[in-house]
């Protein structure tokens, strides 16, 4: 009996320590990725709901020299992973024109943050909407009409009354999360109502490095 738990007892320090030595080789770079559930095996990727002048801006996980040429995005010194840059994590943003506007009713002004591994694959990405307009009224459906023909030709009908909306693929999901902004309870004096469109595309899982 004591000879089968000591037999126990070596099995899984030698277990134990092989995981621990396993664990150790991974690079900070690999950490970030595993942290994120980024498979980097990832090829055929479904494309994102949000579109780029009439088509889907990206597949994820696709290298951003295949964005449409006249996107326009720089490197981001204040992203997530600022701290990481020399682990060839590399942070973007883009105020692209596209994606603001103003309308009768309002004005939509989007910015989009992403972050790319040193292949320049873009494993994570949110998009932040600021609407100036009155969503609660018939005024509203010019806005949202606009949110569903130009940028995300996804959402449903309802999603003004969900507020929530999530769609989920292979290899990552999409969320989405409409919600008025703390100015906007200032109308009474003065202030047009305000909203936010937050969309974020995270990796689902992860198969390996």
């Amino acid at each position: 009996m004591r000879n089968i738990l000591l037999l126990i007892c070596i099995s899984t320090f030698s277990c134990t320590n092989n995981n621990t030595s396993t664990a150790t080789k991974l690079s900070q770079y690999d950490s970030i990725l595993v942290a994120e559930n980024f498979d980097t095996t990832i090829t055929n990727a479904d494309k994102s709901c949000l579109y780029y002048k009439g088509k889907p801006l990206l597949a994820f996980g696709q290298d951003i020299k295949l964005f449409d040429t006249t996107f326009s995005f720089r490197y981001d010194p204040n992203g997530a992973y600022q701290d990481f840059f020399n682990q060839d994590i590399t942070d973007y943003l883009s105020l692209d024109d596209f994606y603001s506007t103003k309308l009768s009713t309002g004005t939509i002004d989007g910015a989009l943050y992403f972050s790319a591994d040193n292949k320049k694959r873009v494993f994570k990405l949110k998009a932040t909407f600021g609407i100036e307009g009155d969503l609660l009224d018939t005024s509203g459906m010019e806005i949202m009409s606009y949110l569903h023909d130009k940028y995300f030709p996804c959402l449903p009908a309802d999603f003004k009354g969900k507020k929530t909306f999530e769609l989920t693929h292979k290899y990552f999901v999409e969320q989405f999360h409409l919600y008025p902004s703390p100015d906007s309870a200032d109308v009474e004096h003065g202030f047009k109502p305000h909203w936010a469109l937050d969309y974020t595309i995270r990796p689902t899982k992860k198969n390996g490095l």
